[in-house]
């Protein structure tokens, strides 16, 4: 972890593999409790499929409902992707983190001492780009998208600043065949709002790519294969 300083903010910066580390102890530790829990030892869980099925789903819906968990889940393992390997995840810092005195060891040092929003931060070689998260789990066609986009624009528009605001879509299928971008990015431009960042949305397509449009300012799609966090062995 190195400190920075953005905005006259300080923030911590990451490597991917280093985050990685601290996210995966912590889920580590939540599973061996999990374990013990249930009474049966690892040893019997690894010979126990069905057993070792249900805490497994225990632990993945934990990640989910827990939104401190899910914002760095995602940093490292989906959007961090959209950047060059050595780029950084990084944080802003509660005013109260005293950087001669204060460590981040933890995921639960992590989340006591961050700051909100961001929700994180991309650092690369071509400087700083900040995300707040929000999952969208309404109607997958554009009036309904559009009117959760326009509700967030409005409540944030003179609070973010140049931050980016990325809707993560968890509608059940996730199938955005009825969503027209290109009429969003007018519906969007025709608000006339003062929000300065970008507005992106993401989603899995079929399992196969992780998509991110971004509908405003401009109209733009990027995607990079699925990849599961068990076949990142080698993340940087």
């Amino acid at each position: 972890m190195n400190i920075s300083k953005l905005k006259n903010k300080n923030i911590a910066c990451f490597s991917k593999k280093e985050l990685k580390k601290i996210f995966e102890m912590a889920k580590k530790t939540e599973l061996l409790e999990k374990i013990r829990k249930q009474d049966i030892s690892f040893e019997n869980l690894q010979s126990n499929y069905e057993k070792m099925t249900e805490v497994a789903g225990i632990i993945s819906k934990n990640i989910s409902n827990d939104r401190n968990d899910h914002e760095i889940f995602a940093s490292i393992f989906v959007f961090s992707d959209f950047y060059e390997n050595k780029s950084e995840i990084c944080f802003e810092l509660k005013d109260n983190f005293n950087t001669n005195r204060d460590k981040i060891i933890t995921l639960q040092d992590l989340n006591n001492f961050r700051n909100d929003p961001p929700d994180f931060i991309i650092k690369s070689s071509d400087g700083f780009r900040e995300f707040e998260l929000k999952r969208y789990r309404n109607g997958l066609n554009t009036k309904e998208v559009f009117e959760e986009v326009k509700k967030r624009i409005e409540y944030y528009q003179n609070g973010l600043g140049n931050i980016n605001l990325l809707f993560i879509i968890q509608s059940f299928g996730n199938d955005i065949s009825n969503i027209d971008f290109h009429e969003l990015n007018s519906k969007i431009k025709s608000i006339n709002s003062k929000f300065q960042g970008q507005i992106l949305i993401s989603y899995n397509e079929n399992n196969k790519d992780i998509v991110i449009n971004q509908i405003f300012p401009n109209l733009t799609t990027t995607r990079i294969p699925v990849q599961l966090p068990s076949q990142r062995k080698n993340i940087n």
